[in-house]
């Protein structure tokens, strides 16, 4: 017995450093999390414009395309809560920081990890990635989302495989600037108009969504008022949808969003907002799907349109 016991104790052991070692070689891997925040990490200095937010400004905000010294950091998925630990980290070492671009839309106020995703796979994902590439635990500080192997579905082994033959951006999947390079107009469905369609309208009629939008109040109030007391513009963009994606959307979720921002304004009166939901100069070829623009023509048309509003500002 005592010799079986010992065997369990060495396997276990063997299996548990096979484990750790895994892990910690994945570190050395680079990807979208760890590339995008070493960026800023070694630009801090220099940086003007930060995009930040989700895919829907990640997939077609061409950064070469907003003038020198801008950056795209946003990320698929990203729930505003991470921007925050962004700003918290960053802001007071960004002394030629201008403007940080953020997207707004009709639903973003009622979109959180908390509650009714808490236990989602894709999310799990997601809480993994920031807290082991990035070093920010999510609100409720479970330390054991670091962990890949138990928490992530982002191809781990895949991307082990691939550090030693695949160019950087195809582990980053990201362009040097940080542009999402998978929303690809080429590459799109067949389906591409009915893909990520709204599947309901989210109205504040439950507990789990009164839940994340007041999470989110103070979230996008801590950013806005940081970015106040540190002199530095906020501007808050909803993206285009095209027209299938704009049946979803009620007039209440419109008069919501307003209602949103009016309310961040009370405090920090100088938040910028500019909606191009209903922006009749984008049509089919500049969207990936029903409600992300692609990096092609969809970047485009809507980067330009950016700088625009920078550097009307700035003059």
């Amino acid at each position: 017995m005592k010799q079986f016991l010992k065997k369990i104790l060495i396997f276990s052991a063997v299996v548990m450093t096979i484990f750790i070692a895994y892990e910690l070689v994945l570190l050395l891997v680079p990807n979208e999390y760890s590339y995008k925040k070493n960026y800023i990490k070694r630009h801090k200095d220099s940086l003007r414009v930060l995009v930040l937010g989700n895919s829907h400004v990640a997939d077609c905000v061409d950064a070469t395309l907003l003038g020198p010294d801008a950056f795209n950091a946003a990320q698929p998925g990203r729930n505003a809560y991470y921007d925050l630990q962004l700003m918290r980290e960053f802001i007071h070492q960004m002394p030629s920081l201008e403007c940080v671009v953020m997207p707004l839309s009709f639903d973003y106020y009622y979109w959180g990890h908390l509650y009714v995703k808490e236990h989602s796979p894709k999310f799990n994902t997601y809480r993994c990635m920031y807290l082991k590439y990035m070093g920010y635990p999510y609100a409720d500080g479970e330390w054991w989302h670091w962990s890949e192997i138990l928490n992530s579905n982002y191809d781990h082994s895949g991307r082990l495989l691939k550090a030693f033959t695949a160019p950087l951006h195809e582990l980053t999947m990201c362009d040097s600037l940080g542009m999402e390079i998978d929303a690809s107009y080429d590459l799109r469905a067949h389906n591409w108009d009915t893909l990520q369609l709204p599947s309901s309208t989210p109205l504040p009629d439950s507990t789990e969504l009164k839940l994340n939008y007041r999470h989110n109040v103070k979230i996008y109030s801590e950013i806005a008022t940081i970015m106040r007391e540190n002199h530095k513009r906020l501007v808050l963009v909803a993206m285009p949808v095209y027209k299938t994606a704009r049946r979803h959307v009620s007039q209440r979720q419109l008069n919501e969003m307003t209602a949103f921002v009016e309310m961040l304004r009370r405090v920090n009166p100088d938040i910028e907002f500019y909606n191009f939901i209903d922006d009749p100069q984008y049509t089919e070829r500049d969207y990936y799907n029903s409600i992300h623009l692609n990096n092609q023509h969809g970047a485009r048309k809507f980067t330009p349109q950016l700088r625009a509003i920078i550097d009307r500002k700035r003059q």
